[in-house]
């Protein structure tokens, strides 16, 4: 029996393919992340408009919200003060705050 079975797999290795007729996997993104233009002031902006930034949700946008009817925003890095927020997403998030001017942040289509 044991020496069938060591046939048998054997059998199926032969019919593998080698390395050099494997086809290479490509990586497939399953959830792209939408691309984002613009900017969000986060002295202005509403709820919907701070929950275009990465990673920011219905509770952390609220969050911004509460701190900022406290006390107002005098530079992007601040947004680190509410709690949720740290160093990790404030990397994901910088390249899109700012504390004057319009908020402009928008998804961009992917060009086909």
């Amino acid at each position: 029996m044991k020496a069938t079975l060591v046939s048998f797999c054997l059998g199926l290795l032969c019919c593998l393919p080698t390395a050099a007729h494997a086809v290479p996997l490509q990586p497939v993104a399953l959830f792209a992340a939408p691309i984002l233009e613009g900017t969000v002031n986060l002295n202005t902006a509403d709820r919907t408009q701070l929950m275009l930034l990465p990673g920011v949700g219905p509770a952390t946008a609220d969050k911004v919200l509460a701190y900022r009817d406290r006390r107002r925003f005098t530079r992007p890095a601040h947004v680190m003060r509410v709690k949720g927020i740290g160093k990790k997403t404030y990397a994901k998030l910088r390249r899109y705050l700012t504390v004057d001017g319009d908020t402009t942040l928008h998804t961009v289509s992917p060009a086909p």
